[in-house]
C-alpha cells in the first residue's frame, strides 16, 4: 500500500494499492488493485502522482508492465486512465463480483525515473 498524505497535516488523502502478481498465474503483471483520491482533492493531480509514483516504484522492481481493471458502471474511471497512457485490453468480468470490468495495461518501459511533482 502507498498512503499520500497532506504535506500540511500528515492527513491520509489518498492511497494506491498493487498486487505482485495476479491470482491467475499466467498473467505475468502487477496490478493495481486500487486507487482512491479524497474527495475534496479530486481533479487536483494528485491521482495522476499516485498512480505516477506506483509505475516508478514497479519499474525500479524491473517490471515493464502493469494492468489494472475499472468497472465498465463507472465511466469516468477509463478516461482517467486512458490519460495516463494505458490501454484497454480486454473485457471480462470481475473475478469476485462477476460485474463487467474493462481491463487496461501500461508498458513501463526501462529509462531514467520521471519528475513528479515539478
Amino acid at each position: 500500500m502507498l498512503p499520500a498524505r497532506d504535506d500540511a497535516d500528515g492527513s491520509l488523502v489518498g492511497l494506491a494499492v498493487t498486487l505482485a502478481e495476479h491470482p491467475d498465474p499466467a498473467d505475468p503483471f502487477p496490478w493495481i488493485g486500487l486507487l482512491m483520491v479524497h474527495g475534496n482533492r479530486h481533479r487536483s493531480g494528485l491521482g495522476r502522482e499516485i498512480a505516477g509514483l506506483v509505475e516508478e516504484r514497479l519499474r525500479a522492481r524491473g517490471r515493464d508492465g502493469v494492468r489494472l481493471a475499472v468497472l465498465d458502471s463507472n465511466p469516468g474511471a477509463p478516461a482517467f486512465w486512458r490519460s495516463l497512457g494505458y490501454r484497454v485490453i480486454d473485457h471480462r468480468e470481475d473475478r469476485r463480483t462477476g460485474r463487467p470490468c474493462s481491463v487496461l495495461l501500461k508498458n513501463l518501459p526501462p529509462g531514467p525515473p520521471r519528475t513528479i511533482g515539478g
